[in-house]
């Protein structure tokens, strides 16, 4: 894939800092809230950290600042080096794994997940599709957010820089075909019926009008995902919502239709990167 050079490249900082050598303290990771409106800030430091398949419902903005993050993004491979930074489009489908090849002692990868009414309200135009870049300046400063406004100042420079990259019109073109009208409108019922608390594939089928086999082939084609593990990432997200309006995390399990509570936190953790409470946490600071 070809990647957009940054114009004022610099290295990135070594040795690491202390706070970033995976000590105990920083085994999983660190979730914030930011109310500027509803910005998410994630820090992932945990090397050998996966994700399973799932979408996010705004945009992702975000950097390797130390270890690399091999994943796939709307089904096409990327490996992302430190310097590297990405944008994926709301909705689009991708896993990933966190490693340290070089064995420096430390993996952190920086996330912001941004509203579009957030970009909406800056003036920023959203990038054409999800893309990737070579930018080692920007990287390095998203390593260094501290704060609310570190945050905004970062993507106003950086959202910038996906705008008709080589790397979004890559992968515009590699999208293809679209789904067509009913395939849409299909979609929105699934998305409608798991919203409306369905959490089994034959009771999409029912609710939706169509047979398994239609709802499998819609859902794979058009979210690369089979429908068990499509309706498990939707109940997830779901999840979340809840979560953040203080449900408490058993009953948010239950209703959203996990085994229990362990259940539930194994497969939010394997999503997000971190468990409910650390969410609710986030949630409740001011």
């Amino acid at each position: 894939m070809r990647r957009s050079p940054d114009p004022s490249p610099h290295p990135l900082p070594d040795p690491l800092p202390d706070p970033l050598r995976g000590g105990a303290a920083l085994a999983r990771s660190e979730v914030r809230r930011l109310r500027v409106p509803g910005l998410e800030h994630v820090r992932h430091v945990r090397d050998g950290q996966e994700w399973v398949p799932h979408w996010h419902a705004e945009w992702s903005f975000g950097a390797v600042v130390h270890g690399r993050c091999r994943c796939t993004v709307g089904g096409r491979p990327w490996l992302i080096e430190p310097g590297d930074v990405m944008a994926i489009a709301p909705g689009v489908v991708h896993t990933g794994v966190l490693d340290d090849p070089a064995a420096r002692g430390g993996v952190l990868v920086v996330m912001l997940y941004v509203p579009g009414r957030w970009l909406q309200g800056e003036g920023l135009a959203e990038p054409g599709a999800s893309g990737l870049l070579r930018a080692p300046a920007l990287a390095r400063q998203a390593g260094a957010m501290a704060s609310a406004d570190d945050a905004q100042a970062w993507l106003r420079r950086a959202v910038p820089r996906f705008g008709g990259t080589p790397a979004a019109e890559d992968l515009a073109a590699d999208a293809g075909a679209r789904p067509s009208p009913a395939e849409r409108a299909l979609l929105e019922r699934v998305r409608a019926a798991v919203l409306a608390g369905e959490h089994r594939v034959t009771g999409l089928a029912d609710r939706c009008g169509v047979s398994r086999k239609r709802i499998h082939q819609v859902v794979a084609q058009w979210t690369g995902m089979a429908p068990s593990d499509y309706l498990r990432a939707a109940r997830l997200h779901r999840a979340k919502d809840l979560l953040a309006r203080r449900e408490p995390p058993a009953a948010v399990a239950a209703d959203c239709g996990f085994a229990d509570q362990a259940h539930f936190t194994r497969w939010f953790r394997r999503a997000f990167g971190y468990t409910p409470g650390d969410w609710v946490q986030a949630s409740l600071r001011p």
